[in-house]
Formats: C-alpha cells, sequence, structure tokens
C-alpha cells in the first residue's frame, strides 16, 4: 500500500530494488508480505499484497493454503480478519485437495520433530501436556499440512517465516530437515527485511546457521 510521503517512498524505492535480486522463487518472494502483514494484522497490506501475488500468476490456492495454515500461530482473529479482505480478491469458493488421512499429520511431526514438544510438556498437571499436544499434531500438522497444494518444506519454510515475524525461532531444525536448505532459509529471511526489519533479520539468520551447523556435527 503505498503511502503519500514522496521523500520516504524515494528512500524505499531505492533500497527494494535490489531485492528482486535476491535467490528465491518469484513466488515465494510474493508471499512474504502476506504471511507479515497477516501476523502483524495490517489486513489492508495483506489484501494489496495478495492482489500483487494474483496478477504476477501465483496460485491462488497457494495463497490461501499458506493463510489457513497461520491460524494456529497468530489465531483466528487475525487470519479471519486477513481473509475478509482477501475474498475481496480470491473468491471464497475454492475446494482444496487433501488426503483426508488422520495419520498424516502425525506422521510428517513424528518425521520432521519427533516427539519434541510432546516431551517438553510432559510435566504439565491432569494431561494438559498431552491435550497441547494432541490438538498440535491433529489441527496444526493434521488439518493443514496434508492439503496437497503446498508441499511439506513450503509450510515449514512459511511458518518459519510467520514465527521470525512473532520473534520465536524454534521451528529452524524443523525447517531445515523439512528439506529445505540452509541457503534458502536465510535468503528467504532476508527477504523478509522490508516487513520485519533488521533486529529480526539479523538474530534469526544467525540461529539458522547455528541449527544447520550442529545438524551437520
Amino acid at each position: 500500500m503505498e503511502n503519500t510521503d514522496q521523500h520516504f517512498n524515494a528512500i524505499l524505492n531505492n533500497y527494494l530494488k535490489d531485492f528482486d535480486q535476491i535467490p528465491i522463487s518469484k513466488e515465494q518472494r510474493a508471499m512474504l508480505p502476506i504471511i507479515a502483514f497477516t501476523v502483524q494484522g495490517i489486513s489492508e497490506q495483506v489484501k494489496a499484497y495478495v492482489q500483487a501475488a494474483v496478477d504476477q500468476g501465483v496460485n491462488s490456492e497457494k495463497i490461501l493454503g499458506v493463510i489457513y495454515q497461520l491460524e494456529p500461530v497468530v489465531g483466528l482473529g487475525k487470519v479471519q480478519a486477513a481473509l475478509a479482505v482477501v475474498h475481496q480478491v480470491i473468491p471464497a469458493n475454492h475446494q482444496m485437495q487433501h488426503q483426508d488421512d488422520p495419520q498424516f499429520g502425525k506422521d510428517v511431526q513424528a518425521r520432521i520433530y519427533g516427539t519434541e514438544i510432546r516431551n517438553l510438556l510432559a510435566d504439565l498437571p491432569d494431561g494438559a501436556g498431552d491435550f497441547v499436544a494432541d490438538h498440535l499434531t491433529n489441527h496444526f500438522f493434521g488439518d493443514f499440512y496434508q492439503h496437497e497444494v503446498l508441499t511439506v518444506a513450503e509450510r515449514e519454510l512459511y511458518e518459519l517465516m510467520a514465527l521470525i515475524t512473532l520473534n520465536v525461532d524454534f521451528q529452524i531444525k524443523g525447517c531445515l530437515k523439512a528439506g529445505n536448505s540452509e541457503s534458502l532459509i536465510i535468503w528467504t529471511i532476508i527477504n523478509m527485511l522490508p516487513y520485519i526489519g533488521f533486529p529480526l533479520v539479523i538474530n534469526s539468520i544467525q540461529k539458522v546457521h547455528a541449527a544447520a551447523q550442529e545438524l551437520q556435527d
């Protein structure tokens, strides 16, 4: 969304021109502001960047899939607010193909994360840890990851960008294990600079590099 401050716009446009050379795909580049502004709750920006993505030929179902899977990360309020404006650009009647496999989410989580979260919450009283862990498996991984419009690697990459926007980094190793290279993750985070700023980006790329080194050891 363009503002009316011409001096700021001149600075910004000069800054942004180099980002077109960053070695990630056009589709990935188009998704990043949609993720960042959905997480930040800035619906007007979400609409503008969804329209830009559609104009560039990005698959509408992929855009919706990325937004849908942000609900377990930022809650239903921000996602519903985003969808209210997104559906002014993309019709709300898309039917996404999925496997409808109740085991799918459990298998994906086990392959990438093992029992990390369940172990972390194991000593909570009255079964609270199991409740959270079960719903993470069934909802986060089960309800969203089996929609075939996005690969597991793509979902992990986009979820990590959402978590970084929130200054949360516990999904880095999973993103790597899902098949995303250290280089791809770092360059994708760098492409988030205009939307989340230098502190979060610098902190995150250092942690990605450290996590990649640990997995190699």
